[in-house]
């Protein structure tokens, strides 16, 4: 049974509404026009979180658009319909944001709007590019093969997220450790032992006067370096915004060694597998270079790929015009002028995105098994340093005693 609220005249002329639990919606008219009603609308009950997002103004889980996209591809390819399909699926989100969503897509599709115009009423919750995808696929037929490579490709997405999270996460937490270990040691530690050596009467090494000196430095002003930084991050952060000091940072964040081909690879391979799963659901090649250009983070890329586009545009070949921009690595432009010689060019954009995740991969596993013993073998350094500042004075003071 469903929750309907409803829209009817009474016997005397009288608007009224309500709710009512019915099966279906035409069971729920057959039972208001059983009270003598004469229904005007029935539409599905709508709770607190639904009427939210029937406004759009609710966003979803990366992870929970990705499970919903394989669920319903699987569903409609099984010759459900769609309207039953969103339902199904649904279901199967129950608390989360996603199910009022999908109820309202149900609703449209029900009402008479195509899917991807149901899905367009909810921009938060479904991309652009997204129901562009969904409308090539109802235009040609195919939209369970399109639905299929939506939930490919952020299945793809997906895992490339948690593979460069993985790569920062375990770096970051580790570095934080560390920082809190080495301040304890000078600003806790250190100072309690530099009382017993005022005591001793003698001189003391020079590491452990530099030491001693830097610990005295934290204490005082150690807050004020605390504050100083969080300033510069949030300057840097709200700098960003302008497009000039970001196009910078961009250009410094590809020319580094290791980091730089992390981030070409994470773009072009996003890049490749939009352009691919466009052309795939009948999208021309022009438009479909154009919307992907709009999944690249890095603004120099993204600047130099929609220049290009203008010259494939004005009649330049596909792997010319990304060679002349020079941003992408040279497999991307290679694999895509064979595929514009064997007629295959979406196909190729294709294997391009599999074979740069796949190097992406193993770059980070490269990452991580450089950054980790670095950061390890750096906080054993200091921790040894500050132990030996405290270790040599004593050792000093025994010679002297023998």
């Amino acid at each position: 049974m469903e929750t309907f609220d409803y829209a009817a005249v009474n016997g005397a002329g009288r608007k009224t509404s309500g709710s009512i639990n019915a099966a279906s919606a035409r069971a729920a008219r057959d039972l208001l026009r059983a009270q003598k009603l004469t229904p005007i609308s029935i539409a599905p009950a709508k709770s607190k979180n639904q009427a939210k997002a029937a406004t759009g103004g609710q966003s979803v889980k990366f992870k929970h658009l990705t499970q919903s996209t394989r669920q319903i591809a699987i569903l409609i390819d099984a010759d459900t319909p769609v309207e039953e399909s969103l339902k199904v699926v649904a279901q199967q989100f129950d608390g989360h944001n996603m199910r009022p969503i999908l109820m309202g897509v149900r609703s449209r599709v029900m009402e008479g709007a195509r899917l991807s115009e149901a899905l367009a009423s909810f921009p938060k919750a479904f991309p652009e590019l997204y129901c562009s995808m969904v409308a090539s696929g109802e235009m040609s037929g195919q939209l369970p093969a399109v639905l299929n490579r939506l939930a490919e490709d952020y299945e793809a997405a997906q895992g490339i997220r948690r593979k460069v999270l993985g790569a920062t996460i375990y770096p970051i937490i580790l570095s934080f450790v560390a920082l809190i270990v080495t301040t304890i040691l000078m600003v806790v530690v250190v100072p309690k032992v530099v009382d017993q050596f005022d005591t001793l009467g003698q001189d003391l090494p020079p590491l452990t006067v530099a030491v001693i000196g830097l610990s005295n430095w934290l204490t005082k002003y150690g807050v004020y370096l605390a504050f100083a930084i969080v300033s510069a991050i949030a300057a840097f952060i709200f700098a960003l915004r302008r497009p000039a000091f970001r196009l910078s940072v961009d250009k410094f964040i590809l020319r580094l060694p290791l980091l730089g081909n992390m981030a070409r690879s994470l773009n072009a391979a996003r890049f490749a597998r939009t352009a691919a799963s466009l052309m795939f659901s009948g999208t021309p090649s022009v438009a479909s270079l154009e919307a992907a250009s709009h999944t690249l983070r890095n603004s120099l890329m993204r600047g130099k790929t929609i220049a290009a586009i203008e010259r494939i545009r004005e009649g330049q070949s596909i792997s010319r015009a990304l060679r002349n921009a020079d941003v992408f690595p040279p497999l991307v432009v290679q694999m895509v002028a064979g595929g514009e010689t064997g007629g295959d060019v979406a196909g190729m954009f294709l294997k391009s995105a599999d074979y740069l995740e796949g190097e992406l991969d193993s770059v980070i596993n490269v990452f991580l098994a450089l950054l980790e013993p670095l950061i390890i073998i750096f906080l054993a350094i200091i921790v040894l340093l500050i132990i030996g500042a405290i270790f040599l004075p004593i050792l000093q003071l025994n010679s002297a005693v023998l």
